[in-house]
């Protein structure tokens, strides 16, 4: 499907939920899931959340235990160096800014092809750090396992919405009889979800538009080859459109990496044959999602890094570590945007806003000053508000 007909038809997905509500939602999921929901199926039970330790492998709960803790307390040590509010003062005037936590959040966990319960938790702590009150869990109907469900309930997370695609993403913004209407939607999703969050910003605030995931993997002739090869693999596993790139001065490592990938992987991998002196340039360019750093002397590297969602750096420390179990949120900037945003955190829930303050004797001295640039940009009004407190 092309753009434009993608755009055409998330467009008539989202008017129909506007038009329909729930109705639409159960069409769809039944059309595009096999799945026959009711109104009051939407919503999975707040019973089988609370209960879903019961159903899942003691040594997958024991998995998941680990990566809350991990994600929670890196993110719980990001929250102490925000400071929440600041300011200062100069003469009679104080100004200053204060962070307030989004009040309402919809998290969109994908499925499709596999289930996510690492993007519930890497997605849902953050927010539950940044205070958010009111948090929403939505991911299409085949993908509410056990695992999806025990990861929600370790985030404290109670609503969880068993829709999936732009449908569902039209519901948390606009609000239907059964879905909540939340005031921010994060977490990525395909090119069909994406093009629902593109076009309903602005009724709802959005994280951002996630493409197809890829890894820069950086080596040299001593790096380890089937390291390589596997971390390749396994960033291509997500889907076909996935890209790996290797980039490396050693041109045996590149016919050894090679000799071992199978001909799909290959036709997803770039091989970059570079000098060391143009590997942080190399990088910086593609401003790659996953960076990996698997050279003698990474943290060099790693020094001149400005453009990456997440770096992994030395031999063992793979892209599948963040994935799941480091702690830093997996949700990352895709398709060289990590040029100019950040993986999901605290900060992605929290609103800043500013305060000013002016003394009486402040607001007389600086009255004037403001007056005359209101009336060169031709506001009088303006002018005349500012000197009123001048008088």
């Amino acid at each position: 499907m092309k753009n434009k007909n993608i755009s055409a038809y998330v467009a008539e997905i989202i008017n129909s939920v506007a038009k329909y509500g729930d109705r639409a939602l159960m069409s769809m999921t039944l059309k595009y899931d096999g799945i026959k929901l009711t109104q009051n199926t939407i919503l999975v039970d707040q019973k089988v959340i609370s209960s879903s330790d019961k159903g899942i492998d003691t040594g997958l709960k024991k998995a998941l235990d680990s990566a809350y803790k991990n994600v929670y307390n890196f993110h719980k040590a990001e929250n102490s160096f925000i400071k929440r509010r600041w300011s200062t003062r100069s003469g009679g005037m104080l100004c200053g800014q204060f962070f307030t936590p989004i009040e309402s959040v919809g998290l969109y966990v994908p499925g499709g092809r596999f289930s996510y319960p690492s993007t519930v938790i890497m997605s849902a702590v953050p927010a539950r750090i940044a205070g958010v009150s009111n948090i929403v869990i939505a991911t299409p109907a085949r993908n509410i396992t056990p695992a999806l469900l025990y990861a929600a309930k370790l985030c404290g997370i109670n609503s969880i919405y068993r829709i999936g695609g732009p449908a569902v993403i039209a519901a948390l913004a606009i609000g239907t009889k059964t879905i909540a209407k939340v005031d921010f939607i994060a977490g990525p999703g395909n090119v069909f979800v994406n093009e629902a969050k593109r076009q309903l910003f602005g009724k709802v605030g959005i994280d951002s538009l996630a493409g197809p995931s890829e890894v820069v993997i950086v080596a040299d002739e001593k790096s380890n080859v089937d390291f390589i090869v596997a971390d390749i693999s396994a960033q291509v596993e997500h889907d076909p459109q996935a890209k790996a790139y290797l980039i490396t001065n050693s041109k045996k490592v590149i016919a050894l990496v090679k000799k071992q990938l199978t001909n799909n992987i290959a036709r997803q991998t770039e091989f970059i044959y570079a000098k060391d002196c143009d590997f942080a340039k190399l990088i910086n360019n593609i401003a790659p999602e996953h960076l990996e750093i698997m050279t003698e002397k990474p943290t060099k590297i790693l020094s001149q890094v400005k453009n990456a969602g997440a770096v992994f750096v030395g031999h063992y420390t793979p892209t599948a570590f963040g994935d799941y179990l480091a702690g830093p949120s997996h949700v990352l900037p895709t398709g060289a945007s990590a040029k100019f945003s950040s993986g999901l955190s605290v900060l992605t829930f929290l609103k800043r806003s500013s305060f000013s303050n002016y003394s009486i004797k402040s607001a007389k001295k600086n009255a004037p000053l403001v007056a005359k640039i209101a009336r060169a940009e031709g506001l009088v009004e303006h002018a005349n508000s500012a000197l009123l407190r001048g008088k």
